[in-house]
This record gives C-alpha cells, sequence and structure tokens, in this order.
C-alpha cells in the first residue's frame, strides 16, 4: 500500500482549558492512551511518523514508544521561534523534507480518509486542506469558496451570523513540499499566535494547485474537558461483543447486556447490572446491586454497592460508595463519599455553560456532570451541580453544594474555600 513519506503530529500545547484534567495526549480509551492510539493508526499510512512535544511531555512519548517496541517514529521538541501552530511547524524545518501531512494529537478521525488523499496528490495537486461540515457553531476556522468550490481563504472565529460557510478547517493539512510552507513563516508579521493561518491565505492566494476535500465521518478533539466524554463515546461505539477476560468472576445473579469489555481479575457482585457499551479495566470490583451504562471503568476501582455509573469517564483507583455519577469525568483517584451525587441536568433544560479563562463556554451539551481532576475527595452527602469542575488535590467536606468550581489544592467546608491544601 502507498504510504505518505512523513505524517507530522502536532503535540506541544500545554492542555491549558483542558483544566482540571491534565496530559490529554496520555488520557487512556479502553486501556490504551490517545497518543499510542494515534501513532500506530499513522504508520498504517506513512513511512515516518514525527511528533513535535513539549519538553513536558517528550520523554513521556519517548518511553511510550519505546516500550512499545515501535519503530519508524521520531520526537522533536517544539521551538520557541514562533507561537502557537507556526511554532510546532517551524521546528521541523531542518528534520523533514517532501511531502508532508499535518494533524493533530490529540485530534481523532477516521484516518482512512488519507486512501482518498492519495487520488488527490495524483492530479497533481500541491495543497490540500480537508473541512466538515457543521450545522451549529464551531469555534475554529472556517473556509470561504468561490463559486467553483476552491478555497479562497480561512476565516479564524467568525461571529456566528458571519459565518462564510458551514464547512470548519481540520488540522489535517497536506503538502507536497513542506518548504512551500515554511518559506513564508518569515515573511509574516504578527503580534498574535496566528502566524500559520496567515501563511496558509498567503499560499491560498498564489498559484500553487490546491485542492479540498469533504470528511463526512466522526472526528474528536480533546480541546476541553467535557470532549473526554464524546471522545470515550466514540471508543465505546468500537466494542461490538461481549469479551471477558479470564479470572474474572460475575455472579449468576449479575446480568450482562450488549457489548462489553470485562478485563482480568474484575469481580462483579450479585443483582448488578451492566448495560454496553462499557469497558471495565483490570482488577476492578463492582459490588452488589450496581448499574453501570455505556461507560469506561479504569483499572483498580471499586464502585461500591448501590452506586449507579452512567454515560461517564472513570479514571483508575477510583472508589466510589453508593454514588450516582452521570455524564462526568473523574480523572485517577478520585474518591466519593457514601451518597455524593452529581447532577448532569439543569431544571429549565438549557445548554450547559463552562467557565473557561473567565469566558462562559457553551458545552453544547444538555447533560452534563461533574469534572474532577486526580486526587480529589467528595465528602458523604455532597452534590456537585452540573458541568462544575474540581481541580485535582481538592477537598469537598460533607453534605456542601457545590455550584461553581473549585481550583487545585482546595477544601471547601461550610460554603468557604480554604486554598492551599497541602496534601
Amino acid at each position: 500500500m502507498r504510504k505518505i513519506r512523513n505524517i507530522l503530529v502536532l503535540a506541544g500545547g500545554d492542555s491549558t482549558r483542558f483544566w482540571p484534567l491534565e496530559n490529554k495526549l496520555f488520557f487512556g480509551f479502553l486501556n490504551k492512551p490517545l497518543i499510542l492510539y494515534q501513532i500506530e493508526q499513522l504508520l498504517k499510512y506513512a513511512n515516518l511518523v514525527t511528533i513535535v512535544a513539549n519538553k513536558s511531555n517528550a520523554t513521556a512519548i519517548k518511553r511510550l514508544i519505546d516500550n512499545n517496541e515501535i519503530k519508524g517514529v521520531q520526537i522533536i521538541i517544539q521551538k520557541e521561534d514562533y507561537d502557537g501552530m507556526a511554532g510546532a511547524v517551524w521546528s521541523v524545518k531542518n528534520h523533514l523534507k517532501g511531502e508532508v501531512l499535518i494533524v493533530n494529537g490529540s485530534d481523532l478521525i477516521n484516518y482512512s480518509i488519507i486512501s482518498k488523499l492519495y487520488s488527490l496528490v495524483d492530479q497533481g495537486n500541491k495543497l490540500i486542506m480537508v473541512g466538515k461540515q457543521f450545522s451549529e457553531y464551531f469555534p475554529g476556522g472556517y473556509f470561504k469558496f468561490d463559486d467553483n468550490k476552491k478555497i479562497i481563504e480561512v476565516i479564524e472565529k467568525p461571529d456566528k451570523d458571519k459565518r462564510p460557510s458551514s464547512t470548519v478547517k481540520l488540522v489535517f493539512d497536506y503538502y507536497a513540499d513542506i518548504d512551500e510552507l515554511l518559506k513564508h513563516f518569515s515573511e509574516v508579521k504578527t503580534q498574535k499566535d496566528d502566524r500559520y493561518e496567515i501563511v496558509i491565505n498567503k499560499i491560498l492566494k498564489s498559484d500553487l494547485k490546491q485542492s479540498f476535500l469533504d470528511y463526512d465521518s466522526y472526528w474528536f478533539g480533546l480541546k476541553y474537558p467535557w470532549h473526554v466524554l464524546s471522545m470515550m463515546k466514540n471508543f465505546l461505539l468500537s466494542i461490538k461483543e461481549k469479551k471477558v477476560f479470564p479470572k474474572t468472576e460475575i455472579s449468576e445473579s449479575s446480568l450482562i447486556i450488549g457489548p462489553v469489555v470485562i478485563g482480568e481479575n474484575v469481580k462483579i457482585g450479585a443483582f448488578s447490572k451492566i448495560v454496553g457499551p462499557v469497558f471495565i479495566g483490570d482488577n476492578t470490583v463492582i459490588g452488589d446491586y450496581v448499574l453501570i451504562r455505556e461507560s469506561q471503568i479504569g483499572e483498580d476501582c471499586l464502585i461500591g454497592s448501590f452506586s449507579e455509573v452512567a454515560r461517564s469517564y472513570i479514571g483508575n483507583n477510583v472508589l466510589l460508595h453508593r454514588n450516582y455519577v452521570g455524564d462526568s469525568v473523574l480523572d485517577n483517584d478520585v474518591m466519593f463519599g457514601a451518597q455524593a451525587v452529581t447532577g448532569n441536568l439543569k431544571f429549565d433544560g438549557e445548554k450547559i455553560l463552562s467557565d473557561i479563562n473567565e469566558e462562559k463556554v457553551d458545552t453544547s451539551m444538555n447533560k452534563l456532570g461533574a469534572i474532577i481532576g486526580n486526587l480529589s475527595k467528595i465528602g458523604v452527602n455532597s452534590t456537585i451541580f452540573p458541568g462544575v469542575k474540581i481541580g485535582k488535590k481538592s477537598w469537598i467536606g460533607p453534605g456542601e453544594k457545590v455550584k461553581y468550581d473549585i481550583e487545585n489544592k482546595t477544601y471547601l467546608a461550610n460554603g468557604e474555600e480554604k486554598e492551599n491544601l497541602k496534601i
């Protein structure tokens, strides 16, 4: 099968908008870190996969590659010559030559689209960009087309009522020669992190032969923490049958419905019900009278008796005790006291907003529970309101009603926040 000479994976972002979760590239789905899944898929289509990482995640990515004995991958530390995406692409200036496909490490798409890319390359196109139709507003770049469906401009984050089309640009850019892109970087003068986007518009105005590819399959990106849920759902849908690993103990009175994966040494108690698609990691204990629906449960968890977990992502070593967890993301080592619950639906039925960098961001979700950072503890009888984010290493006291985001290392007790919790 034909392969692209170079695929460049952008993995140097700082994930600040992903708070209270961390390391989105290493977030695990079906027991595999996202970046490892990306590498394995892309190597099917590339002679060489190059990952532009930052100083804080490069070592971890290299260790992951070495431990899995993966060949055909190189890691480059992102340079600081330019901000944003331009800085990541510029970092490979002396490392890559010829054709390159640029993708985002935290975006999940159906890579079989690369097969469609080949036919456009064979027609002599030197630049190929990919877009997807969105019926609702998406805060990204939009393509502006002429009457012949040729891209004439990319407009970044236009107002909702000023979108030039319904087609959003994906980070999936093919260049027959990467030097055609890089040679323009030094010509651009800007104080923002939009150098890459300005260069693209400059190239679109040139006589370089270019084409557009309309993508109609799934696309998920980990930009905000609630995006974990949509990406999780897509991975869960890949489970097509019931798979139970050896040394697993399932009570005869429990009920397993639909496609599930149940890992090694899992114990499922009496009268529990698992409704797929569901993934349960190794060494996890599911107590009596537990209901789990359309969720991912990590390794070494205890889902205590009479708990319900619905459409939620549960990390490793999470402890629940008679809780309701709906449409929520619980990172590793989170503990819930008995009767603590997550609210996931506003009484007015409106979409849930989330505070990101002092701005209200529409999650586009009518149901969204809590998003809780690692090593946090939720006290007994506490109630977490829809869409609330709780930072890592924070404690929520018994009986609290958590209506607003809680920062890292904060103790909420009697309605008052005490920061810099030493744990």
